[in-house]
């Protein structure tokens, strides 16, 4: 045999060993599965290879790995990103997955004292998770009035560990802020504070002023104008509700520069909702960084000791004690109990928007999905357990509202679009791509739907597998039991 003929049949054995190897070397396949990806627009049957937690290849060839799984029937779409989550505990965790998601962001209230947060979580989560700065928390602890509260809650944390109670305490003590406005020096102190949290890996500024009716229009500029000299997303909650609260938090961000996303549009502009629509296409139109979020529900959630239960509310919203539900017990209030829950505080679920507000929402092609789920509790608002799947299953599926491709492309890409700025791992989220992350949702697109209503939560149904990081947390469409690979998400000022 001459030299020239072994030579090509040893690198034929080797290039043959090396294929078998390599396809061996998968640890995830998801076969004959509809691989869809907003970004490239792939709609087809393929087959996905997992390796660690990065997807290695998707190819409509045979290929093999040490878990292969049959998807075939099941969409198998990026893992959804929730840009809007209040509920940020394993037991939250467990119903988002269920819905899909693979990332819960605390994004318009942020999370106080973020680094012992995200250490606290590191390593015990579910999902991905990430906060931004608390501006409500942060322009208190810089009041002359109430900075000794922060030595407090650092000594609270040092102790008895970030899900103290009695930092809630705290909390509650610094209420009366948010009918306070900053003086010129206090301003400076919370720009300060900006800086820390920033430096913790915060994702952003959340600015949910219409919870503290104390901050100055001038107070607000300057927080976007710190937003715009970092280049960092404020996220608000905007003052009151209708257009002069969305109006304001626009203007400043065209008059800084700041990017901006408004938040539950819905909820926030109630019977406007069209307008605020078109101020933000208008916005994105003349190259302006301004987004906005819509939830699926004709229900609103909060606090009933919060401001905006303040005298008046009845005409701001257009309802009435009967609108509201008590989240403990489902019972609708009366005038006496809506005092006496008032005093002593508590959620409840507000009954105020329309069927057509929150359909024109979904199908405006400028708006984000995101929950805004509340923290854990068994009468929850259904929010908190079923939006993506309500979504895909009444909106897309039964109504028809948007394509399927439309709905994801809001629930993975866009959401991780609106946060590359400022934190660039999210370009390898929100994509079904080689070389992404392996945050994954295979669901069954003629089954998907929410079951969580007013009256409880439930899992939803049709979310059959959710990967994050690589990982199964979903599995035959049950939760699986301690799995925790969810990472922080972090901003890009983190150190």
């Amino acid at each position: 045999m001459s030299k020239s003929i072994s030579l090509f049949l040893s690198l034929l054995f080797l290039s043959i060993f090396s294929l078998a190897q390599s396809t061996d070397t998968y640890d995830i396949v998801l076969k004959n599965g509809r691989v869809m990806d907003p970004e490239t627009g792939m709609d087809a049957i393929s087959n996905v290879g997992i390796r660690g937690d990065r997807i290695v290849e998707i190819t409509d060839a045979d290929i093999t790995g040490k878990e292969v799984i049959d998807v075939s029937g099941h969409v198998i779409a990026p893992g959804f990103i929730d840009l809007h989550v209040h509920g940020m505990t394993n037991q939250a965790h467990q119903y988002q997955a269920r819905d899909g998601v693979t990332t819960a962001l605390e994004l318009e209230s942020g999370i106080p004292f973020l680094k012992d947060w995200i250490e606290s979580k590191r390593g015990k989560t579910i999902v991905n998770y990430g906060a931004t700065v608390p501006h409500a928390a942060i322009r208190a602890l810089s009041m002359g009035s109430y900075n000794h509260y922060f030595a407090q809650a650092k000594k609270i944390i040092e102790t008895e560990g970030i899900e103290s109670p009695n930092l809630a305490k705290i909390q509650i003590n610094m209420a009366r802020a948010n009918y306070q406005s900053l003086s010129h020096e206090e301003i400076a102190v919370m720009r300060q504070m900006f800086q820390g949290e920033l430096q913790a890996g915060a994702l952003g500024i959340g600015v949910p002023v219409g919870y503290y009716p104390g901050a100055t229009h001038g107070e607000i500029f300057r927080v976007y104008q710190y937003a715009a000299e970092k280049q960092v997303p404020v996220f608000s909650h905007t003052r009151g509700f209708g257009m002069p609260g969305i109006q304001e938090a626009i203007s400043n961000a065209i008059t800084t520069g700041a990017p901006l996303h408004i938040v539950h549009a819905n909820s926030l502009s109630l019977g406007e909702i069209e307008t605020t629509l078109d101020m933000v296409a208008a916005a994105q139109y003349r190259g302006l960084d301004v987004t906005t979020e819509v939830y699926p529900y004709t229900a609103a959630s909060t606090s009933l000791e919060s401001s905006i239960f303040d005298d008046g509310w009845q005409e701001l919203l257009g309802i009435s004690y009967g609108d509201l539900q008590w989240e403990a017990t489902g019972e609708r209030l009366t005038e006496a109990t809506f005092k006496e829950y008032r005093k002593k505080g508590g959620v409840v679920i507000i009954h105020m928007m329309k069927p057509e507000w929150i359909k024109k929402g979904i199908a405006d092609p400028q708006t984000l999905i995101a929950s805004d789920g509340m923290p854990y509790a068994p009468m929850a608002h259904p929010r908190t357990a079923g939006t993506f799947s309500r979504v895909l299953g009444r909106y897309v599926r039964e109504q028809k509202v948007i394509s399927l491709m439309e709905a994801l492309k809001k629930m993975t890409l866009m959401p991780a679009q609106r946060l590359e700025g400022i934190a660039p791992s999210m370009r390898l989220k929100g994509r079904l791509q080689v070389g992404a992350d392996a945050d994954i949702t295979v669901f069954n697109p003629d089954t998907i739907i929410d079951k969580a209503d007013f009256k409880g939560l439930q899992f939803s149904e049709g979310v059959e597998f959710v990967l994050v990081n690589g990982v199964f947390v979903v599995k035959n469409g049950e939760n699986v039991e301690d799995a925790f690979p969810g990472r922080p998400v972090l901003g890009k000022f983190r150190r």
